[in-house]
């Protein structure tokens, strides 16, 4: 710390002092983790048990200035994965779903990576082919388990089949990060979550993939027209033999319509 201890009661901290101090306090714990570095750091000092920090603690008064907030940020998730980050738009994903029938996990997976593709999330996220669709098997364990571990949400099994998020007693602790880490995408994230809020979890799986194929596609240089995504469809895997080519061809058109497609240069 170079910050000098007589001056932390003064609200005039220079913009240095305060990012020194935001850092300090982010990786010894005082305030909750953004990425795996200051995770491992919070865990040591409060294990697995859930601990409820100072509400001031959310936004400190004593950075007097919200531009040095936010160099904070940048200074502490350089090159380093985006861990609370992903937690807090899962999070948010699920805060607006769970009372669906239709939202579970398989759709929940869907739509996470929809959100980090379709809104340009850039959160270092290695997702990979699947037979149900893209998925990163390292990060919905994580999903799962931070969730019961925060008391935001458990994963249940439904009477009938699948499984569902049922709310824990910190339901809605990660709303104020999700305001500030996703300012500029939060527009983006509720349309796409309003356009598949009454969805099945079939059209997300065909959905989700078809975004895949087509950004592989993309990323290949490759003609891409229906009839190469369809092919590449079926291609996936043999489970997905399941689903009729109209299927494919009308959710093709759909995402055209509601421009959730990829457009890399």
């Amino acid at each position: 710390m170079s910050y000098k201890n007589d001056n932390l009661n003064n609200e005039f901290l220079s913009e240095k002092e305060q990012i020194e101090l935001y850092n300090d306090l982010a990786f010894f714990g005082y305030l909750l983790p953004t990425n795996e570095t200051e995770l491992d750091e919070f865990e040591k000092i409060y294990g697995t048990t859930q601990t409820i920090l100072p509400e001031k603690f959310e936004n400190p008064n004593f950075l007097k200035k919200k531009k040095a907030v936010k160099k904070v940020d940048v200074v502490t998730t350089s090159n380093k994965p985006d861990y609370f980050k992903k937690m807090v738009l899962a999070a948010e994903i699920t805060s607006e779903l769970y009372n669906e029938n239709t939202f579970g996990h398989k759709k929940f997976v869907k739509i996470l990576y929809l959100c980090e593709e379709v809104c340009s999330m850039n959160l270092s996220t290695k997702y990979s082919k699947h037979v149900a669709g893209p998925l990163d098997p390292k990060l919905l364990h994580s999903i799962d388990g931070f969730f019961k571990k925060s008391k935001w949400f458990e994963l249940v099994k439904r009477k009938k089949f699948g499984y569902k998020y049922k709310p824990l007693e910190n339901f809605g602790a990660h709303k104020s990060y999700f305001d500030n880490y996703f300012e500029l995408q939060k527009e983006d994230i509720y349309h796409l979550l309003f356009l598949f809020k009454k969805q099945k979890s079939d059209f997300c799986e065909i959905i989700a993939t078809m975004y895949y194929i087509w950004s592989e596609n993309l990323n290949s240089k490759n003609l891409i027209n229906e009839k190469v995504l369809i092919k590449g469809f079926y291609d996936w895997d043999e489970a997905k033999k399941k689903f009729k080519e109209e299927e494919l061809t009308s959710a093709l058109s759909w995402m055209k319509d509601n421009g959730v497609f990829p457009n890399k240069q």
